[in-house]
């Protein structure tokens, strides 16, 4: 039976993941995450459904990281009622995670609404609502991992470890025969807090993600050095540091790791205050699923430690709180979603923070290109917030040591597991056309015959 494989997102790029695997008779719907970037831009491509995904039998998302999974209401808005399969993990963080993107989306279009008005420009609207995230996420099936589950005639799903952030998968689809893998964001081995990714065996093809396909990251223990160096100095300085977090994954690995800095005493005691409500549902979740967890975390809970909620760290929920953190001075730390600086609370904390050269801004993870994280890690002199203009003059770091993402080491690693000469096809996608190529060099030179790098709409024939 012919089998086609059709790229709608994430190729080139590292956001909007999207593909479908169809045959004459059934298909499967991979992914449908929010592309992230220039606002108007973000908008028309997120705004597009294409039929083939609201025509698939059933989904399957691998993460609940909005890249993956941010525009399932979108789908679901216009038309899409079948199934959507997740691990129970990722399942129960897309929940607040979806709702609480439709909760931002619909506080800053009022925001950016009011000045509209005032400049006599069109108002503008949301992606979606909260009313249609709470829709989608009836939708939702928890597949735990290992178990195979049946999607349609001859087309069943398995998913596995990925090592990436709690819940995290890669997608195994067989169908009519074949087996095919999606790593979906496979994480670096020995992080904080999650398992190893797995290694699933004799995949027909792979779909693999490329986002660092051409660099390496530092050693962990070289990280935790790097991170320990960062915030001494800016301690010393009396910085308030700003620390723009995914609230899922980076924000509880980087609050593990200060936790054990500090009772080690190679760092300071000071304040840190969580700003961001999702951060804390978010860990809440992460209590909720200890089965997830790798075992110095297990280890931890074992001793009633808590590594997400310990005695340093204050959360804030309200608005007002958030606002009051503008008047404290340092040093202190805040972190705040969103990581790509792209909404939320963090933009306002910019707005107050990166006028003053004492002050810090650190970056701990990947930033699209496009997304205004990526500006201020190119160097930036002037930032655009809400349509204002601020210097940026306080100090930037990056920390990639953290990341959630194989490096190019861990990536060749993954691909030496198998025997080349029976992968039929390799896709690399998640990962800027730079990264994507290095990497398929790279995976082309262990002997592999048939790597490609997909273009938007493309469509393949699966062998």
């Amino acid at each position: 039976m012919s089998l086609k494989l059709t790229f709608f997102g994430a190729v080139r790029t590292v956001t909007g993941s999207k593909f479908v695997l169809h045959t004459r008779k059934t298909s499967v719907l991979t992914e449908f995450g929010m592309f992230q970037g220039h606002r108007k831009k973000a908008f028309e491509i997120n705004s597009r459904v294409p039929q083939a995904a609201l025509n698939a039998d059933a989904m399957v998302f691998s993460h609940a990281h909005i890249d993956h999974s941010g525009n399932i209401p979108r789908l679901v808005a216009a038309g899409y009622a079948r199934p959507i399969y997740a691990t129970p993990a990722t399942v129960d963080l897309t929940k607040i995670l979806l709702l609480d993107s439709a909760e931002i989306q619909e506080r800053d279009v009022e925001y950016v609404n009011k000045k509209h008005a005032k400049r006599g420009e069109p108002a503008v609207e949301p992606l979606y609502t909260v009313e249609e995230a709470q829709a989608a996420a009836q939708h939702f099936r928890k597949l735990p991992y290992h178990e195979r589950k049946e999607l349609a005639r001859r087309l069943s799903v398995t998913l596995y470890d990925a090592g990436h952030i709690l819940g995290s998968a890669q997608v195994l689809h067989e169908i009519d025969g074949r087996r095919i893998l999606f790593t979906g964001d496979l994480g670096q081995p020995d992080l904080p807090v999650v398992r190893d990714p797995e290694r699933i065996p004799d995949p027909d093809v792979i779909i693999s993600e490329s986002t660092y396909g051409g660099r390496v990251h530092p050693p962990l223990e070289e990280g935790k050095e790097h991170l320990q160096k960062i915030l001494q100095e800016a301690y010393d300085r009396s910085a308030k540091m700003l620390v723009p977090a995914f609230s899922v994954g980076r924000t509880q690995a980087l609050v593990f790791v200060m936790h054990q800095l500090m009772d080690e005493g190679r760092l300071p005691q000071m304040p840190i205050w969580i700003d961001s409500p999702l951060s804390l549902e978010a860990t809440q979740v992460f209590r909720k699923h200890p089965e997830c967890f790798d075992a110095e975390t297990r280890e931890y809970l074992e001793q009633d430690k808590d590594p997400f909620g310990f005695f340093r760290l204050r959360y804030v929920k309200t608005v007002e709180e958030s606002k009051a953190l503008n008047a404290v001075k340092g040093p202190c730390m805040i972190i705040a979603a969103s990581g790509m600086c792209e909404g939320g609370r963090v933009v306002h904390h910019l707005k107050n923070i990166v006028p003053d050269e004492k002050n810090l801004v650190l970056i701990t993870g990947f930033q699209a290109q496009g997304t205004l994280g990526r500006r201020i890690v190119e160097g930036a002199k002037v930032v655009r917030l809400y349509g204002e203009e601020y210097p940026l003059n306080c100090q930037v770091q990056v920390l990639n040591e953290y990341s959630a993402h194989a490096d190019k080491n861990d990536l060749l690693d993954f691909f030496r597991g198998y025997n080349p000469k029976k992968v039929r096809e390799v896709f690399l996608v998640h990962g800027d056309e730079d990264q994507s190529k290095a990497l398929a060099e790279a995976v082309s030179e262990l002997g592999y015959e048939n790597v490609q790098i997909p273009e938007v709409g493309e469509t393949f024939d699966i062998r």
